[in-house]
């Protein structure tokens, strides 16, 4: 059965919306980092031959390969290409990383994440992953490739910052929430996309961090895009941290509208997406980029980027549009995207009593 997600509010009032984005809170400028977690992650998933490494032979690339074409047949790249075959992909990968200290040591700064362990195979396996890495740090002289690229570094992180800055203070005035710690982490092997997690201090700061891979190869070195390509992507993986939770609050409500995934499985499955609560963050979070991309780069990006979304299958971005267009109207009544989420839920349902 094919879905057509319903409009939440009269389209009379919502064409004329405008964009209205007040913030209470001053949001910390984001970090902007090449972390050597995610150059060691990213080093031995080059080395496994992982699929989503990036594509771009750049020189960096390159570099890698040839600094540690000795340890390729290394425990640890044996123990990740094993798991990775499994369950432990995509953004489960950065997540088990980012919770640990600098290498070689690799100490848990955060407890593992329950999802994460289990997608390694349970705490034993997951404990010998880890020690399998450090390993790996020590006996193939990470550190001093790490420390050999810092200028290399540097001069993406010098790139990057200012549509990175931009990114997150036009997505925190949206969302109408400061987002706390934020760490923009760029990884020169890194598929041509992003990832996001959140984690939470003993004291209750949040800390949150996207992981994003470079788009393009200018002069042989990496290039991570101007502010048109950056912008969106950084608002879609910071946006995660804010929506997913929402999601999770409202799970009896997420569950009134479950039988609407039916008609959308196979199209989401080849986007990545494999439950329902995920299709409601995915979409949620594309009509949030879809609207802030109208703001900051008019009306006809926009639609296109619209209209990319609808092709790959995600039906409710135009309702859900719509709704937002009416937040945007009313920030006085609804000052976060908190305040507002059940509207948005609303249309998921909306859709489902007229399936």
């Amino acid at each position: 059965m094919r879905i057509v997600a319903a409009c939440l509010l009269p389209a009379t009032l919502l064409g004329c919306a405008s964009i209205q984005t007040p913030m209470t809170e001053t949001t910390p400028e984001a970090d902007v980092t090449v972390d050597s977690r995610i150059e060691l992650m990213s080093v031995i998933q080059l080395l496994s031959h992982y699929f989503l490494v990036s594509y771009l032979d750049s020189s960096y690339k390159l570099e890698a390969a040839e600094y540690f074409a000795s340890c390729r047949d290394h425990p640890a790249v044996s123990k990740f290409s094993e798991l990775s075959s499994s369950d432990f992909s995509f953004s489960t990968v950065p997540d088990a990383f980012i919770a640990l200290s600098e290498p070689p040591m690799l100490e848990q700064r955060y407890p593992p994440k329950p999802d994460v362990t289990q997608s390694a195979g349970g705490p034993e396996a997951y404990a010998e992953f880890l020690s399998l890495t450090r390993a790996f740090a020590s006996d193939c002289g990470f550190p001093e490739f790490y420390a050999r690229n810092r200028p290399y570094y540097d001069r993406l992180i010098a790139q990057s910052r200012p549509s990175v800055t931009a990114s997150t203070r036009i997505l925190s005035a949206y969302l109408g929430v400061p987002l706390g710690s934020t760490e923009v982490v760029l990884g020169p092997l890194l598929h041509d996309g992003g990832f996001a997690t959140r984690y939470d201090s003993d004291d209750g700061k949040a800390s949150t961090y996207a992981f994003i891979g470079p788009a393009s190869i200018v002069d042989g070195e990496t290039n991570f895009g101007t502010s048109e390509r950056l912008q969106p992507l950084i608002s879609h993986e910071f946006a995660h941290t804010v929506i997913n939770p929402l999601t999770a609050s409202y799970s009896s409500e997420v569950g009134a509208s479950a039988a609407n995934f039916d008609g959308l499985v196979e199209a989401m499955r080849r986007e990545g997406y494999t439950t329902w609560d995920q299709v409601i963050n995915e979409s949620i979070i594309r009509a949030v980029t879809a609207r802030l991309t109208t703001q900051e780069r008019g009306n006809a990006a926009g639609e296109a980027e619209i209209a990319d979304e609808l092709q790959r299958g995600f039906v409710y971005v135009p309702a859900l549009i719509s709704a937002l267009k009416h937040y945007e109207a009313h920030r006085d009544t609804y000052p976060t995207i908190e305040s507002y989420y059940p509207n948005l839920l609303r249309v998921f349902e909306e859709a489902t009593s007229r399936s």
